[in-house]
């Protein structure tokens, strides 16, 4: 979501850019008023035009994309963004740095949602970061960009499948390995593959060679033709720093009509006779002339619906919000992919520091039918990363871990109160399908196989989680739950075909899309920040297009 400028900010970020690199373009957050580069900053909500064509809800990925694609065509946009103000030299540092990115989960860029007791793991609450700056999730994830198997957009509706999204996974990016049937070469985000470095991790090549002697494929390029295998990773980076969706969308626009109006947040939306005119602010209502375009994410973008009085009407009424369109749906069908942090190993010496975001090399495994998407994920990290309720880890350390990718389990998003400042119950229901837990215990299995290999000899001093005494399933079965944690990809509590159409208009309400990840019909098999923006650049030419 969004921050807080000043000039000096602006001063410190130049200055920030040019010494861990140079070549960065500066974030839309940190860009004066007036700027001729980028989008426009507002100070309040008095400098707004007296028209929008399009009025944006949140600059996240989504957000970033369709401000870009519209300012372009000439169309009057205004970006309202609900985040915080950004941090100093400091911080700014951990957001630019690629191998800094963990410092920024829990910190002053993260809306730090939870999610309620989680049956499935022991009544464990989950952290659920969510982005609170331009850029939103995109400017504090782990910088992996992946499309994922076409098996998983195939299961989604037509006019929205691999080969529909295909020309905008590539109109979006400038590929490290160049353009080519498969890959953008002058798109606004720049991809950057590790098999175009040579300061790749060892322990992360040892990895790609345990995984090659149990019988995987090498794959050159995981994002191209042949997207499982055992390969290198593919990370959002230009020129050795971060490029988020702020970076690359809004700071590459000149000389348009686009503001953005920071630290404002949305308490709903404005619907008069079944049509949105508009949104509400905290002492007045912004009107759009064309049409609201909702892109806050799977967690915000359904609890504004609800808030305006959009989704199951029941509900609704039980929290005393008038009911404009009884969806059943909004806020139903959350995704989100799980993680095992992790198979972990004391090291004989010490593990070399990425210089990257630490998962150098990973595993997509190939499923037994080809036409299906895979359900286990493998990363290599070479850093010590399991978690408190797991135990210490000493260092020196590295870890393998196994992501569940397919999740059978579902969950929601509701509304707490009718206060639009309260956050919303946000409940996962991890592994309440058994496969899920079943799946991950293949997926641990997997990950000590390849641990275990002859290739990590020279590193492997012991195996110290699960641990040499966990030799059942049912051993497996209890590591995990204590081990387990969101790879934070929630999706699809807007999807497609339920609560918007193909178009991704919101049914029974004209005037009104949602865009963003929320509006999956299935969960990517991959990290989904890259299907979130193909999908934004599609829809913004559904949007251009009326």
């Amino acid at each position: 979501m969004a921050g807080r400028s000043t000039s000096r900010q602006v001063n410190r970020r130049k200055a920030l850019a040019a010494t861990i690199g140079g070549g960065l373009a500066l974030s839309g957050l940190a860009r004066s008023a007036g700027a001729v580069s980028g989008a426009h900053i507002l100070g309040s909500p008095e400098q707004l035009r007296s028209a929008y064509d399009y009025v944006i809800v949140g600059a996240g990925s989504a957000g970033c994309v369709l401000a870009h694609r519209l300012g372009l065509a000439g169309r009057r946009v205004l970006v309202v963004e609900a985040g915080g103000q950004a941090g100093g030299q400091a911080k700014l540092a951990d957001i630019t740095d690629p191998p800094e990115w963990p410092k920024l989960q829990g910190s002053q860029f993260d809306w730090r949602y939870q999610t309620i007791p989680q049956p499935g793991l022991g009544g464990r609450i989950i952290r659920c970061p969510r982005g609170k700056v331009v850029g939103g999730s995109s400017t504090i994830n782990a910088l992996a960009y992946q499309r994922g198997h076409p098996a998983a957009y195939d299961r989604w509706p037509e006019g929205w499948r691999a080969a529909d999204l295909l020309p905008y996974f590539k109109r979006a990016e400038t590929f490290s390995g160049g353009a080519s049937a498969w890959r953008g070469g002058n798109g606004p985000l720049h991809v950057l593959s590790l098999a175009d470095v040579t300061d790749r991790t060892h322990v992360a090549s040892a990895f790609v060679k345990a995984s090659q002697d149990l019988g995987f494929s090498m794959t050159s390029d995981i994002g191209g033709e042949v997207t499982t295998g055992v390969g290198w990773n593919q990370l959002s980076i230009k020129r050795g720093v971060r490029d988020d969706a702020a970076t690359a969308y809004l700071d590459s626009l000149e000389n348009v009509a686009v503001d953005l109006l920071v630290n404002t947040e949305v308490l709903g939306l404005a619907i008069e006779g079944g049509r949105c005119i508009g949104l509400r602010l905290f002492e007045r209502t912004v009107r759009v002339d064309g049409e609201l375009l909702l892109c806050a994410g799977a967690i915000d973008s359904p609890r504004l619906l609800m808030l305006s009085g959009i989704g199951p009407a029941d509900q609704l009424r039980s929290l005393g919000i008038p009911v404009v369109r009884d969806l059943p749906d909004v806020g139903r069908h959350l995704e989100d992919h799980l993680l095992v942090a992790g198979v972990a190993y004391a090291a004989r010496r010490d593990v070399p520091r990425s210089h990257y975001n630490h998962a150098d090399a990973l595993l997509y495994v190939p499923p037994s039918d080809p036409r299906e998407s895979p359900d286990h994920l493998v990363m290599c990290l070479s850093l010590p990363f399991v978690l408190p309720g797991v135990g210490a880890l000493p260092s020196p350390a590295y870890v393998l871990v196994p992501c569940l990718m397919r999740p059978r389990s579902r969950g929601s998003v509701q509304l707490a109160s009718g206060n639009p400042r309260v956050p919303a119950l946000i409940d996962p229901n991890y592994l309440s399908e058994p496969a899920d837990l079943d799946l991950l215990v293949e997926g641990v299995s997997l990950a000590r196989e390849i641990g275990a290999g002859a290739v990590f000899a020279d590193w492997r001093m012991r195996e110290v989680y699960p641990g040499p005494d966990a030799t059942t399933t049912t051993d497996l079965r209890k590591f995990i739950l204590c081990a387990a944690d969101s790879f934070h990809h929630p999706v699809g509590t807007c999807r497609v075909g339920a609560v918007v159409d193909n178009a991704l208009r919101v049914k029974g309400v004209s005037a009104l899309r949602v865009i963003d990840a929320s509006v999956f019909p299935g969960i990517p098999q991959a990290m989904t920040n890259a299907a979130t923006i193909a999908l934004a650049e599609k829809a913004s030419d559904l949007v251009l297009a009326g």
